[in-house]
């Protein structure tokens, strides 16, 4: 049997990543053109603002009491809304309404094709279909790493005004700390990739939107209300949360720095947070290989008009 044309497979390959091109860009061109995927954006920077805002609020009232511990307290939060911190206190704030954001818009991205019927009508017009899911996977990633970008941008402003309308300090605006910012903004979007990737496993599973939505959340937050239950736990049960995604997500965030002088730890970080970084970006990066490699198989081996 003659062996294939060089020729022929360069020309095949070229095809795969023109179609594959065609893909990617049809997705860009609907994302950008549904509001949806700026309400979302507009939430996220709408939450960043009050939260700060609630904060702001709080260190206005002053201390609760005139003692050294009450005063400290209040020093601790005021320093914690500095530009300083706004690294690790913007993102460990931003993680949460982050991932919801984020779990939103792959969900409904990927479950909406089902709910309208559009899928079949996608991959029997000679569209691949691990073009189809791979330009989806990386439109959802992208939106990732775009609403971690405007969240923080957010958590900049609002903790710039701040900043100056107290007269707290700035910190040092040298290339250290730009790569420091990009570098924590990097492992943010990193934490919220799990639950992003469930969201479009849980679209195709069940071909709703709704229900996506609703799994990959509710996974997010059974997994911490587990994890605070098992705080207290001895034995093997102790060592459950270290296999899961939010206990390992508080270690990979850890590395983002510290709020405040007295060395607190970063906004919504509820656990230990105690497990080594390679170890607990080894675990993440399982999660998100295996949620993949599911969402790639379902789609490929059933049938979309079920």
């Amino acid at each position: 049997m003659a062996a294939p044309d060089t020729a022929t497979i360069g020309g095949s390959l070229r095809t795969e990543f023109r179609r594959l091109g065609d893909a990617l860009r049809a997705e860009l061109f609907k994302v950008t053109h549904r509001r949806m995927t700026y309400i979302l954006l507009g939430a996220l920077v709408g939450l960043m603002v009050l939260f700060y805002g609630i904060l702001w609020l709080r260190i206005r009232q002053g201390p609760d009491r005139e003692t050294a511990r009450a005063i400290a307290n209040w020093l601790s939060l005021e320093s914690t809304m500095s530009f300083q911190n706004v690294i690790p206190y913007g993102l460990g704030l931003e993680r949460f309404f982050a991932t919801l954001v984020c779990v939103i818009f792959a969900g409904t991205m990927m479950g909406n094709e089902y709910d309208w019927r559009t899928v079949g009508l996608v991959v029997g017009r000679g569209v691949r279909r691990w073009h189809f899911i791979f330009a989806k996977l990386a439109i959802s990633l992208l939106f990732t790493a775009c609403a971690v970008v405007v969240g923080f941008l957010a958590a900049m402003a609002a903790s710039a005004w701040f900043t100056h309308l107290y007269g707290l300090p700035y910190g040092p605006m040298d290339g250290v700390r730009l790569w420091d910012a990009l570098a924590s903004m990097v492992r943010l979007a990193f934490v919220i990739s799990p639950s992003v990737v469930l969201a479009l496993l849980f679209a195709v599973t069940w071909r709703s939107a709704g229900q996506a939505v609703g799994a990959a959340l509710g996974i997010y937050f059974t997994e911490g209300i587990f994890t605070n239950l098992l705080t207290n736990a001895r034995g093997w049960l102790s060592h459950i949360p270290e296999g899961l995604v939010n206990f390992n997500g508080d270690a990979v965030m850890r590395a983002n720095g510290r709020v405040g002088n007295a060395g607190d730890s970063g906004a919504f970080i509820f656990g230990s947070g105690d497990a080594p970084l390679w170890r607990a970006t080894l675990i993440i990066s399982i999660w998100i290989l295996v949620a993949m490699v599911l969402f790639f198989w379902q789609f490929q081996h059933r049938d979309v008009q079920e």
